[in-house]
Parts: C-alpha cells; structure tokens; sequence
C-alpha cells in the first residue's frame, strides 16, 4: 500500500470505496474503508473531480433534504466521532473541538472539492434535497473522514497549535480593528440612506 502518492495521477478524482452496510440494511460507514489511511490527504488524489455545494434553496422540511440531512450527520458521526447538526440551509454544522481544528478541516474539505467553511468551532459542509447516497452523501462524509482522520492522526501537535494561535490572533485583531471602527465592513454601521 502507498502512502507516499507514487505513480497516483492527482488530477484524477479518487476511486470510489464500495458501499458496505450493516444486517439492519444502513450504511456502514464506520467499516467502508480498510483503514483511513487509504484516504490519506498527502499524495492522494481529490475525492471529487467538480465541486460539491450544497443548496441554499432546498426546501429542508422536504423529505430528500431531511434524509441527506440526517445520514450524513450518521456518517459523520461514525468516521469522526463529531456531531453535525442542521445550519443554515444548504450546510450541516460539525461541532469541532477548536477553531483551529474546523478551520483546517474546511480548507483540507474545499482540496477534496467538497464545499466547506469554518464558523467558530463549527465545520459546515454541505447538504442537498436532491443528495444521493452512492454520490453526495458518501462524498461529503469520505471527506470528513479523510480529513479528520490526517488531523487526529498524522499533523503534528505544534502545527495544530500554531493553527490556534493563528486563530485567537485572528478573533483578537477583528475585536481591535472593531474598537477603532476598523471591523469588517459588515460589521461597521452604516450612514442612514435619505
């Protein structure tokens, strides 16, 4: 097995790991890969070769967004051990444990083509009514667990740690760009319009 990406083509997305599911009929999604470090991030091919992005105009009362909603907020949970609750529509909030942590995972997700973003010490990715199993679903949940996988088990503690400093620097300098009315432009107020 190589872990080192020789003779990968990396402009080709990643091949697909067969669908293995329990004696209830669910996904296994726990047991879908020999070891996570088949996923490895370095030297390994994009899981996707488009981008994934959720949909910001599904309706998330529908029965096709629920059920995407809800398998990979399953998934996610048995290849990372992490919560994932319904956020803004289009997106599912994973609970990190720190910023520097959803941070990391959004920007090594985006690498896998899979859309996502960090809000605190949340990971949004992305959710869909028209998700499906074998495609979106299993696509955003190979990237959580490909990612958390490299995070927990293969960076190195003092680059995470350098990742949560650059994160408290980052909130500490919003907050004082803030006081001297310097803050994002979103955040500044605004002139009333006559």
């Amino acid at each position: 097995m190589h872990h080192d990406g020789e003779g990968v083509d990396k402009r080709a997305p990643m091949a697909p790991a067969p669908m293995r599911y329990a004696p209830d009929g669910s996904v296994a999604w726990g047991e879908m890969w020999d070891s996570f470090c088949v996923l490895a991030l370095e030297g390994g091919p994009r899981h996707r070769a488009t981008l994934l992005e959720g949909d910001p105009d599904a309706n998330p009362e529908s029965a096709g967004y629920r059920f995407a909603a809800d398998e990979i907020a399953r998934g996610v949970l048995a290849v990372s051990g992490l919560s994932a609750t319904p956020a803004a529509t289009g997106w599912l909030a994973i609970g990190c444990h720190s910023v520097g942590m959803a941070h990391w995972l959004a920007d090594a997700i985006v690498e896998e083509n899979v859309a996502a973003r960090a809000e605190g010490i949340a990971l949004l990715v992305p959710v869909g009514a028209d998700y499906t199993l074998k495609g979106e679903i299993k696509s955003v949940i190979t990237a959580v667990a490909k990612t958390t996988h490299y995070w927990r088990e293969h960076l190195p503690n003092d680059v995470k740690q350098t990742l949560e400093w650059q994160a408290r620097l980052g909130t500490f300098r919003a907050r004082v760009a803030g006081w001297f009315g310097r803050g994002p432009a979103k955040d500044r107020p605004r002139a009333p319009i006559s």
